[in-house]
């Protein structure tokens, strides 16, 4: 399974058992659209109801990001402590019948998802060649992971895909690697920029708004743009593979809000134009545009902080934070399977994040840092 993330995004300087780490969390919320209808189907409730697997899956990734980066110091057991746990955790969803306890599992997995990544994180940022790597795994492991989730979806079921889901974390834990982190003292002191503060805000928007609506993009593809699974999973796998060339670009962009603004117009174009070829275009749009300016905002924290890595649980916590809350107001918003509602609150949403970056950029022009 990991053999195209190896090949395409490994360089030196990304361990190869972080970028394992990286891809199961990537597979894991890559499943989160495929699982809404199954489970669903399968517990007798209604879509809006499912969306809180992922509002409990995300939050426990915002509570261990955040604690990772103020209470934690990385190593590797901490690294196969995660692991152990994911696989239970997945296996566990796999086998249980009781909705209440399947949200338990999930806030768990969440957890061992938000270790997972503040590591790989922790570590890349430190080096630009091992973040571009760490970023690219998301859209590699959607691209492999996106037909391969629908196929076994449709032939086993949730199950089938929380059986998936255990054997991801394996390889991160099997892989030997070294990992040195900061002592926790060491972690203690922030740079003093508001417009930091203001940036992690614009991430957590900017995540907040878009999985409101893209938790349900299967049910919304199915039901309003008439897809079946297989021309529903080609839809992520292009999402995916144009993320990867926005994080590939050679030239970087100076401006993240233009990219941000790209968003918009992919979400508006998916949500009032409901058909195959205007989804396609926008799941293209929206994955290009996101990888382009992420990467660009989390430079721009780097930039304006005493150490590169010093913001990276911060940053990691509040768009997990984001993409908890998103899917709950998601839940209430759809109702009884009207879109309307979910598509004007991630299209406003997206552009108030757009607006908070570009403001910031417009600041900081010709400006000096703190820590310089």
């Amino acid at each position: 399974m990991f053999a195209p993330v190896r090949a395409l995004v490994v360089r030196r300087g990304a361990p190869l058992a972080l970028i394992a780490a990286a891809a199961a969390v990537s597979l894991l919320f890559a499943a989160t659209p495929f699982l809404i209808p199954a489970v669903a189907d399968r517990y007798g409730i209604r879509i809006g109801s499912v969306g809180l697997i992922s509002t409990s899956q995300v939050f426990g990734f915002a509570a261990a990001a955040f604690i990772g980066g103020r209470r934690l110091r990385p190593s590797r057991r901490l690294l196969v402590g995660s692991a152990v746990a994911a696989v239970v955790v997945n296996a566990a969803s796999a086998l249980i019948s009781v909705f209440e306890l399947l949200l338990v599992l999930r806030l768990t997995a969440g957890v061992t998802a938000g270790l997972f990544t503040w590591l790989a994180w922790a570590d890349a940022m430190r080096a630009e060649k091992s973040m571009r790597a760490i970023a690219a795994v998301g859209p590699v492991t959607v691209l492999v992971g996106a037909p391969l989730l629908a196929w076994i979806g449709s032939v086993g079921g949730d199950r089938a895909i929380y059986g998936l889901l255990a054997l991801a974390p394996i390889p991160a834990a099997v892989i030997p690697v070294d990992i040195e982190g900061d002592a926790v003292a060491a972690r203690r002191h922030f740079s003093p920029s508001r417009s930091n503060v203001v940036l992690l805000g614009a991430l957590g928007l900017l995540t907040m708004a878009g999985s409101a609506f893209f938790v349900f993009m299967a049910a919304f593809a199915q039901t309003e743009v008439g897809l079946g699974e297989v021309a529903l999973s080609v839809g992520f796998s292009l999402h995916a593979l144009a993320g990867l060339i926005g994080i590939r670009l050679r030239r970087h962009p100076i401006w993240a809000w233009p990219w941000m603004i790209g968003i918009t117009v992919s979400v508006l174009t998916i949500i009032a134009l409901p058909d195959p070829i205007t989804f396609f275009a926008g799941m293209v749009g929206w994955g290009l545009c996101f990888w382009v300016a992420v990467p660009r905002i989390l430079n721009r924290v780097a930039e304006w902080s005493l150490v590169a890595e010093e913001r990276v649980g911060d940053a990691q916590g509040i768009m997990a934070l984001g993409r908890s809350v998103g899917p709950a107001f998601g839940s209430v918003l759809v109702g009884h399977g009207q879109f309307v509602g979910v598509g004007v609150f991630s299209t406003l949403g997206l552009t108030g994040a757009a607006g908070l970056v570009g403001a910031v950029e417009r600041y900081r022009s010709g400006r000096d840092g703190p820590a310089a």
